[in-house]
């Protein structure tokens, strides 16, 4: 048997279930949202930083 099955049996043994509480919702409210640059001569694509958005509104200026 694994390490992790053995140990996780010995932490579950007097309980009969998990000993932490199992996350049921997400704990985040937003997603990451990736910037992607494209070049207008060549189309080569950069990515940025990933931030958390919950609105992206692209401008061009």
């Amino acid at each position: 048997m694994a390490e992790g099955k053995r140990r996780m049996e010995r932490k579950t043994r007097g309980y009969g279930s998990f000993p932490k509480p199992i996350q049921k919702r997400f704990a985040k409210t937003t997603k990451k949202t990736m910037l992607k640059y494209k070049c207008t001569e060549c189309g080569h694509i950069v990515q940025g930083k990933g931030m958390r958005l919950k609105k992206v509104e692209v401008a061009r200026g």
